[in-house]
């Protein structure tokens, strides 16, 4: 079974992850201990000499990969329920680390299919507040005229067309 760091070599050498990741994600390694792994994202910038918005990259590339894997923590304070600290799993396993990187695919897809939903949602509402009854499911077909085929009756029948027989 290979190590965390052996993996990290790996990916840098075949130019799946940078330098830069490389540095972070070894920092994140270094902070393991026996309560279990959950350094700030500062406290991983001030290690590895990066910025704070690097380690974010850094940290999002690995979930991508599956090499790592973070629990959100929550916690209430007065009443109101805020952010923890963020625990981490380094993850070596190729079955586990193709499992990670599922769930965090499949998070991210219904994170923008919420915000999607959000903006389709904002768009068709109007003044009131309430959301209009959109006519592109429930329209009758349109004939090549541009006319329904109910009104294309009609007009028909106001010319005197009686069609072919």
């Amino acid at each position: 079974m290979t190590t965390f760091p052996a993996q990290l070599w790996t990916l840098t050498q075949s130019r799946t992850i940078t330098a830069k990741t490389h540095l972070v994600l070894q920092a994140l390694a270094s902070f393991q201990g026996h309560r279990g792994l959950f350094p700030s994202h500062e406290s991983i910038a001030a290690r590895s000499g990066a910025s704070v918005r690097t380690v974010i990259r850094a940290l999002e590339t690995a979930y991508r990969l599956g090499i790592v894997e973070r629990t959100r923590q929550r916690r209430r304070v007065s009443g109101r329920i805020c952010n923890g600290v963020n625990r981490y799993r380094l993850i070596v396993k190729p079955l586990e680390q193709a499992r990670a990187a599922a769930a965090h695919l499949k998070q991210q897809l219904l994170d923008a299919l919420a915000r999607r939903k959000q903006q389709f949602l904002s768009k068709c509402q109007n003044g009131t507040g309430t959301y209009f009854q959109s006519n592109l499911f429930n329209a009758e077909p349109l004939s090549a005229a541009g006319m329904s085929h109910n009104d294309l009756i009609s007009w028909c029948e106001s010319i005197g067309y009686r069609g072919s027989t």
